[in-house]
């Protein structure tokens, strides 16, 4: 999550850190005020269930593997590209894209990226994270870059996203030890947001994290379905590619 500005037109400096989460997902944050120095943040909730989930992918950021903690975001040289302040409307380079991780398995993969305002401050009297999510201020905001040259590979899934969510799906079998092309190529903060006067988003974070989920390629619809709940022929997507046979036992 990160950090917000009162009038993004105004110079400011921009501190960001980011938390990712071994092979699930990550969280960004992007601090915007001046007077705020760099962050990381990590619930305690998304720890715990990176734990319990084992898969084969991982995320990539601008082609290098998100593995640890403050991997995300932390180059501010390349993301602001020789800027001094993160400007509206600005589209600055942030490419997200999926690794197949596994020696020996091919997977079909899904990545949803998620975007929202967190209020609070990095720490509370007893030196916890008092951040929380903010449903009052508007995750539109926060602007994505993908379109089809850049993202062809990818298949956006307009029922299942919303202002605050985009979901992704991978046309082809992601084959063990390659990368997929990115889903996302920018990240922006809305002209618009300066002309906001309904919400204060001067004490904010803006808040991005991203999770990857696959299925092996053997019953790769069904698994989909039955895992997501996505009948994914309704999204173009033919996901048989790469099965396999099983042999038929002796003596049939």
């Amino acid at each position: 999550m990160q950090r917000l500005f009162k009038n993004l037109s105004l110079p400011s400096r921009i501190a960001l850190i980011v938390c990712a989460a071994a092979l699930v997902g990550c969280l960004a944050m992007m601090a915007v005020t001046p007077a705020r120095s760099a962050l990381v943040y990590q619930s305690n909730e998304y720890e715990a269930e990176i734990q319990q989930t084992h898969i084969g992918v991982a995320l990539t950021e601008n082609g290098k593997e998100v593995s640890g903690d403050n991997d995300l975001l932390k180059d501010q040289v390349y993301l602001l590209g020789g800027d001094d302040t993160l400007k509206p409307g600005k589209t600055y380079p942030e490419a997200l894209a999926v690794k197949n991780i596994s020696s020996d398995m091919d997977e079909y993969v899904r990545l949803t990226v998620r975007k929202y305002w967190a209020i609070g401050e990095k720490q509370d009297a007893q030196g916890n994270d008092a951040r929380v999510k903010s449903a009052l201020r508007d995750p539109s905001f926060i602007e994505l870059e993908f379109d089809e040259n850049s993202t062809g590979s990818w298949v956006y899934s307009e029922e299942e996203s919303t202002p605050e969510r985009l979901v992704f799906y991978y046309k082809d079998v992601l084959k063990a030890g390659h990368s997929s092309e990115p889903a996302v190529t920018g990240i922006r903060v809305s002209e618009q947001i300066t002309k906001n006067v309904k919400e204060d988003y001067s004490k904010c974070w803006l808040a991005i994290s991203a999770q990857v989920d696959s299925v092996q390629v053997n019953n790769a619809a069904d698994a989909a379905k039955s895992a997501w709940g996505v009948d994914i022929a309704d999204l173009g997507l033919d996901w048989s590619a790469g099965m396999t046979d099983e042999p038929a036992p002796a003596g049939e």
